[in-house]
């Protein structure tokens, strides 16, 4: 099973120490049921009254060992399932952060979502039950081997009738595993519904007829979800009862039929009988445990595709020196740069470009167009996030490729239109305080944000304040280069021409070079440059003011 792999392989389970505690805590188990046979056998053959201490200590080891055994069996198992999940989370984590942004944009963040935290939550939640799916198999085996010493009949019964049982029992289980797919797959698009309710939250409360339709699918996804879960558990059920009646009636086959053929095993039929009753717990275990590890089996299933598929989405390259433009930039070259994406059969792609820009290290470049006109896909590919699939971006006349793309993007300090704002200033580690205290005091923002260290108090703040405080930390990264997608949209008409009028001259000043995304017609002049869009076009029009 992938769940046992999964296990051993990622958690770094030595499959020898799991077999030696599984072997001793069926042992001890055993133990127990061969030392009440035994005692239960002297009571009656030779009516004594007293205790045997012998076996009365003998029982008392065999607990305590089964005790510590089967205890340690399963701390083991859940420890290496916790280590197997976190090194797959990991690099789930690691495949994400490498990988291609276009790539990983088309794949969307709700299989990542599942992947991440609730396949690994219901991995971690089910460990016990591969313990217990382990041990019990191997009680089941020695006590075939207990009545085994007592006939040789009533084993090839019972073996026979458990083999017949779990062969009907496994092709349940194949049929209950596909139903698992299909659940998990409807769940996935039931937390698809709940994002797009949550992530579109104001839409939905602004048009009663988007409300209801996100409502009547959300009912529809969810009323399937029901459908299939109820399918799942019913199945499971009728797996479990049938699993126990089998047994039943392999117990019966052992009362009435074995003692018909064979003679002289009246005295016996009792400890096979108690053998067989007593192995009906194991098997229920394994049943139980397999209905169980059928979903997680599943789970690891989809966190390994995952895996698989974000391998094939990384960046290629991308190994380069961070550091390879540490001196910074003169200039960046843009040349017959385009960039087009993907569109349905038939259609025509939207294609941003052919672009042919120069920036020079000090601009301040305003970058203007109506809504679709290719600004935000422009920004992306100047900044590294989308390859241009012709022309070239050049630094300092070194071409920008897969072996510094990553250090072409530690040039920038970026902060886009809908950056959501992060309780932490990552990659902030230590913070000059007196600079952090003048940037929120320049910004105005210093007697409501506390930062301690590097993490915010709060962030339940204003679009225009929540704006201000990534421009901070974006200040915060000392880059030459620093990109604002629409970031004085958000402020008021105070701070909207104390950013214009004061900020950005300043930020010039210190010899940053600013790229903003702007519709501030007003504050044209600010710039020294403006690029404007039409349907994926660059033209470079006058930086006149427009009052």
């Amino acid at each position: 099973m992938l769940l046992l792999k999964f296990v051993v392989e990622e958690g770094r389970a030595n499959p020898y120490r799991l077999a030696l505690g599984a072997f001793l805590a069926s042992a001890s188990s055993v133990a127990l049921l061969l030392l009440i046979n035994l005692a239960a056998e002297q009571l009656a053959t030779r009516h004594e009254d007293g205790i045997d201490w012998l076996l009365a200590g003998a029982f008392v080891i065999a607990a305590a060992t089964y005790f510590v055994m089967e205890g340690d069996l399963i701390a083991q198992v859940g420890a290496a399932m916790e280590r197997a999940v976190e090194r797959v989370r990991n690099r789930l984590l690691e495949g994400v952060r490498q990988a291609d942004f276009v790539r990983l944009e088309r794949f969307g963040a709700t299989p990542l979502y599942e992947n991440i935290t609730q396949h690994a939550h219901a991995l971690s939640q089910n460990s016990q039950f591969i313990a217990l799916s382990v041990r019990s198999a191997m009680l089941t085996a020695m006590v075939m081997l207990y009545i085994l010493t007592l006939s040789v009949v009533a084993f090839w019964v019972v073996l026979a009738g458990t083999i017949g049982v779990g062969m009907m029992y496994y092709r349940l289980g194949e049929q209950l595993r596909e139903r698992y797919g299909r659940m998990m797959n409807v769940e996935g698009r039931l937390f698809q519904a709940v994002s797009d309710l949550l992530d579109g939250f104001r839409e939905v409360r602004l048009s009663s007829a988007r409300s209801r339709d996100l409502l009547h699918d959300f009912e529809r996804v969810s009323a399937e979800s029901t459908g299939i879960r109820v399918e799942v558990q019913g199945r499971s059920f009728q797996k479990l009862i049938f699993g126990h009646v089998a047994f039943f009636f392999l117990l019966a086959a052992v009362v009435f039929v074995v003692p018909t053929y064979v003679a002289d095993i009246n005295a016996d039929i009792v400890k096979i009988s108690a053998a067989v009753v007593f192995m009906i717990g194991p098997l229920g275990g394994v049943i139980q445990a397999v209905t169980v590890m059928a979903s997680a089996d599943a789970a690891v299933r989809r966190m390994l595709d995952l895996e698989r598929e974000l391998k094939e989405m990384i960046e290629p390259g991308d190994t380069g020196a961070v550091d390879a433009f540490a001196s910074g930039f003169e200039r960046i070259e843009v040349r017959g740069a385009s960039f087009a994406y993907p569109a349905a059969g038939g259609e025509t792609p939207f294609e941003v470009g052919p672009v042919d820009l120069t920036i020079r290290r000090g601009e301040v470049v305003f970058v203007t167009g109506g809504n679709g006109s290719g600004k935000s896909s422009f920004i992306k590919m100047l900044i590294g996030l989308y390859r241009p699939e012709r022309g070239v971006i050049r630094v300092d006349g070194w071409p920008v490729d897969a072996d510094n793309r990553r250090a072409y993007r530690e040039l920038f300090a970026v902060v886009f239109a809908d950056q959501r704002l992060l309780p932490r200033l990552y990659g902030l580690p230590d913070i000059d305080r007196r600079e952090l205290a003048e940037l929120l005091d320049w910004l105005e923002i210093e007697r409501i944000v506390r930062i301690d260290g590097d993490r915010l108090a709060r962030t339940d703040y204003s679009s225009g304040q929540r704006k201000r405080i990534q421009l901070v930390a974006a200040l915060l990264e000392h880059r030459p280069l620093l990109v604002l997608d629409e970031w004085a949209a958000d402020q008021d008409p105070h701070f909207r021409r104390k950013f214009y009028r004061e900020i950005v001259p300043e930020l010039k000043a210190r010899g940053i070079t600013i790229v903003a995304v702007t519709h501030d017609d007003q504050y044209f002049d600010v710039a020294d440059r403006r690029l404007h869009f039409e349907f994926g076009k660059m033209h470079e029009l006058d930086v006149e003011a427009h009052p």
